[in-house]
């Protein structure tokens, strides 16, 4: 693949925002394994929602303080996929999040995503005032959490 076709190609997609695999493989007219190699070395963001169909370039996102950014439909992480980053906002929560809250930062329906985190490594769940409370697994961060936890609740 020759460096002026991939160079128009960085271009459009950088225009773009976002793009599909499709939209790669028809904008370098190469295959699908090719366009994931390309994809790779780019080190493109996957979004975490719409079952990972999107993709933007390193230089695109507009990160949030949380270290997320939407564009159209499609959400995206600095922190990497949704696991990853449930991890990283738990844990960088002075109190833990609920699966409410999560929800709220992420746009997404907590019903759809929470189920699969509640063993998750990384994370560490229970329930204060009826509510499901996502904390640290790590000792350390998960007592100055719960502490505050309970300040909140007071």
């Amino acid at each position: 693949m020759d460096q002026s076709r991939i160079k128009t190609a960085l271009v459009h997609l950088e225009k773009l925002k976002i793009f599909t695999i499709g939209d790669l493989t028809s904008t370098l007219k190469c295959s699908t394994p090719n366009a994931r190699v390309k994809l790779k070395q780019w080190r493109t963001y996957t979004s975490y929602n719409q079952n990972g169909r999107y993709y933007t370039l390193p230089q695109v996102p507009q990160f949030d303080h949380h270290g997320l950014w939407v564009c159209d439909n499609a959400a995206f992480s600095r922190y990497g996929n949704l696991k990853k980053t449930i991890v990283h906002l738990v844990t960088s929560a002075p109190a833990g999040l609920t699966g409410k809250q999560l929800g709220n930062f992420l746009g997404l329906s907590p019903q759809s995503f929470m189920h699969h985190f509640r063993k998750c490594p990384g994370l560490y769940r229970e329930k204060h005032n009826g509510v499901y409370v996502y904390f640290s697994d790590e000792t350390s961060v998960y007592e100055r959490q719960a502490e505050e936890r309970l300040s909140i609740n007071l």
